[in-house]
């Protein structure tokens, strides 16, 4: 799975508009790949909770 940030072009734009520090293309890369991992194990868990809910509600 792979998360993007919209570009580090359109992100460092974004920032400048905010009168922010910019971020280099290695570190915006970096955060996605990470970013990634966290909504890859978010969702696994929230789809086997689901599951497990669904499961118990059609034993009852």
């Amino acid at each position: 799975m792979k998360v993007s940030l919209g570009r580090p072009k359109k992100v460092n734009n974004f920032l400048t508009t905010l009168n922010t520090t910019l971020i280099a293309n290695r570190n915006l890369k970096m955060m996605e790949a990470r970013a990634g991992e966290a909504i890859k194990k978010i969702s696994t868990a929230s789809s086997n909770k689901a599951a497990i809910d669904a499961y118990a509600k059609k034993m009852e």
